[in-house]
């Protein structure tokens, strides 16, 4: 949710932490109402469920919202943050491009590069390497050509024979045997939620025996969380969860034991994991004598791949949160929404999904390095950072030019119309009658051309106000209009594939309803049914890219919590069902 603070906007996560820290906020500052003080958060009555079947529950939680809101419209973006930061509520400023360019925590990870360029005669600040690599660190080495500049040196060094040719020791490699790219690669995966599950999703998928460490007493966050399989909530009814974790195997492993940690770390001395993936805040994996320095005893070439909302050092280090905020954080909050209503913010959490590609990719470079190499390194992956690169343009714009990017609707640099319009609406197969919508971009003059005949508007095509992508902003409200009109009793796929014919882009605001039917995605065999232990028959998302000769699959469900205790420690250790029954009795193991 956004809330609006002194100098801007707040995005807040209301979990009973949250919720318990900013009543105790409240109180110190004598503004917290009496009812509030004797709720108890951690069962408040106040959870999606609750609020969904409860209407007394919803309207104690509009009454604490609206408490809130009075609250921090009294404070500052910076003195929230601060709180957040100290006390561990789940509470992110919406960051403009300009709080990115002056962040204390970039600043303390010398994240910013200054590059000179010549042709313009002064440096300009970049945006630096997405991901940290202890041994094998990304270097900016020069700043962007010029069209053709290094036509002549590229040209000199290029070899005379230009067939490829196949290095030995990288047939031999166990990355490339078949049958999937990552067939041998072993991963031990610590992490939960978003960004680590989904990276360590693209090596399962092809091939990696990814072993997947989760606990019932403490369980993965996103194992509560909707869908569930025929509405029944259970960490192993989520949809959510094991969308993102299939192809994986599971140990259940009780790591607030002496005997659990001691079980992982033999794990790892004997198994010999090449990829050691975990998501949390830099305080967590030393307290449980698996911080890197502590691996790579054990597993001297380990690639230890850490992932948290701002990184392992620097002064906002020890954050917690989720995409949500640092979607907040990396200014896609502030930059989302019209430009007289509060920041929207894109749907979801936003940085767990654009992330992990840049995450997946870091690995594989990891591994290749370890390849040539024989050393293994550590990955430090700000989810933070990383997502700042998805709004470069914007955050160079200001830090070069002082422009600051706000909202401003479907609006666009270049491109006009850019805009979404109402269509017929439609009863859909699954979710019955419902709007429908679609997306036109016009970005040169012939597809405004297209689009006027294709309206039967004439007169707009020979507007002379209207010939350029400047005259035809300064008109918009005319246009969209316009537009509106001629949508508004048309079916949005075939309005779609009309005008994609003509050439002009277009494209159809799609509901999951309608992803579901779509038929370029049912042409690829996208979703996929795979059987699942406890809920039958399930639907998930296939891969995300498809190799000619290794397709890829999803090569099994998500395991229930512990579901492959046996079979690991078996392979592993060495341990026989009763040692393992044993190791459940005493609640070293768990299983769901």
């Amino acid at each position: 949710q956004v809330f609006t603070c002194a100098d801007g906007h707040v995005s807040i996560v209301s979990s009973p932490r949250t919720l318990s820290g900013m009543t105790e906020w409240m109180i110190q500052e004598g503004v917290c109402p009496t009812w509030m003080i004797e709720i108890d958060w951690e069962d408040g009555g106040l959870s999606p469920n609750d609020l969904l079947e409860n209407a007394d529950a919803m309207a104690r939680f509009e009454a604490v919202q609206t408490e809130m809101e009075r609250f921090v419209a009294t404070k500052t973006k910076r003195d929230l943050y601060k709180r957040a930061i100290d006390r561990g509520i789940l509470l992110a400023p919406c960051h403009t491009v300009q709080d990115i360019a002056e962040s204390e925590q970039l600043a303390a990870r010398d994240f910013w590069i200054a590059l000179e360029h010549p042709a313009n005669g002064r440096n300009l600040t970049h945006l630096g390497p997405f991901i940290k690599f202890s041994e094998s660190p990304i270097r900016m080495r020069r700043p962007a050509p010029k069209v053709g500049e290094h036509n002549a040196q590229v040209l000199e060094s290029a070899p005379k024979n230009a067939g490829r040719s196949l290095s030995t020791s990288y047939l031999s490699s166990p990355i490339s045997s078949p049958p999937m790219p990552f067939h041998g690669i072993k991963v031990l995966d610590f992490s939960w939620v978003g960004v680590g599950p989904i990276t360590t999703k693209h090596l399962a998928d092809f091939g990696a025996d990814v072993i997947r460490i989760e606990s019932v007493s403490r369980p993965d966050t996103l194992r509560n969380g909707a869908p569930f399989k025929e509405g029944i909530p259970g960490i192993n009814r989520s949809q959510f969860s094991a969308n993102y974790n299939s192809s994986k195997r599971g140990l259940g492993l009780n790591l607030a034991t002496e005997r659990g940690r001691d079980l992982a770390k033999q794990l790892i001395s004997e198994w010999k994991p090449d990829v050691i993936a975990e998501s949390f805040t830099p305080r967590v994996m030393p307290g449980l004598g698996l911080a890197y320095d502590d691996v790579r005893k054990l597993v001297p070439d380990v690639i230890y791949f850490s992932t948290c909302q701002q990184g392992q050092t620097g002064p906002h280090s020890g954050y917690a949160g989720f995409g949500m905020l640092a979607g907040a954080l990396a200014g896609f909050y502030h930059i989302t929404g019209w430009p007289d209503r509060e920041p929207a913010g894109p749907y979801g959490a936003y940085s767990d999904f654009v992330n992990p590609p840049n995450a997946a990719a870091a690995i594989v470079a990891a591994l290749e390095y370890r390849r040539r190499t024989g050393r293994g390194q550590r990955l430090d992956l700000s989810q933070y950072e990383c997502a700042t690169h998805f709004l470069a343009p914007a955050i160079m714009d200001y830090m070069t030019n002082g422009r600051l990017l706000n909202r401003r609707g479907n609006a666009d640099d270049t491109a006009a119309p850019h805009n979404v319009y109402r269509c017929a609406d439609r009863d859909r197969a699954y979710t019955g009658e419902g709007e429908q919508w679609i997306a036109i971009v016009v970005s040169e003059g012939d597809q405004w051309r297209t689009l006027c005949a294709q309206m039967g508007r004439a007169d707009l095509a020979s507007d002379a106000r209207l010939a350029s992508a400047d005259g035809r902003r300064a008109n918009m409200s005319d246009i969209d209009a316009a537009i509106s009109s001629w949508t508004r009793d048309k079916d949005a796929r075939a309005l779609m594939l009309r005008l994609q014919d003509a050439g002009v882009p277009a494209g159809i605001v799609q509901s999951q309803a309608d992803l579901w039917e779509d038929p370029q995605i049912a042409h690829r065999g996208f979703f996929q049914w795979v059987e699942h232990a406890e809920c039958g028959p399930m639907p998930y998302d296939g891969l995300a890219y498809q190799l000619s000769r290794t397709p890829g699959a999803i090569r099994m469900p998500q395991a229930l919590v512990g579901q492959h205790n046996a079979e690991i420690l078996s392979e592993t250790l060495g341990l026989g069902q009763a040692e393992v029954d044993t190791l459940l009795s005493d609640g070293v193991l768990e299983q769901s």
